[in-house]
């Protein structure tokens, strides 16, 4: 499948919003801070994200409330040759997706790895079985 067209209309300093699951954060044994896992972005599609400025931290973790939330601009999915586009659903109306270039719009391991570097979390969820403060 090619690679779904780049949405014009999601400005490059656009925030997006991806949930990471308890299992994908963990707290660095040295600085006791937490640590996202880069397989936050190894999916077998595309990357489901929400755009920020379209939804509101409370209902994007209505269905999801242990897990966290990080956040990085569509500029910085482009500059790793990734395309951005909206993808609506009934439940969601600022859904959208990262796109990257392999196999069914997968990011391959180093647009994995510099985009989890160019995320900051922003809200912290479980963690070991505890729920952290953001």
């Amino acid at each position: 499948m090619p690679q779904r067209p780049d949405d014009p209309s999601i400005g490059n300093d656009e925030r997006l919003w991806r949930r990471v699951h308890p299992t994908q954060i963990e707290l660095d044994p040295q600085t006791k801070e937490p640590d996202v896992s880069s397989g936050t972005f190894s999916t077998r599609e595309e990357v489901l994200v929400t755009i920020a400025t379209e939804s509101t931290l409370a209902d994007f973790l209505r269905d999801n409330p242990d897990h966290s939330i990080i956040e990085f601009t569509a500029g910085a999915a482009r500059a790793l040759g990734c395309t951005v586009v909206r993808d609506p659903q009934p439940n969601d109306p600022a859904h959208a997706l990262v796109c990257g270039s392999r196999s069914r719009g997968q990011l391959n391991k180093t647009q994995q790895e510099l985009l989890n570097q160019a995320s900051s979390l922003i809200v912290v969820g479980r963690i070991g079985g505890t729920t952290q403060e953001s």
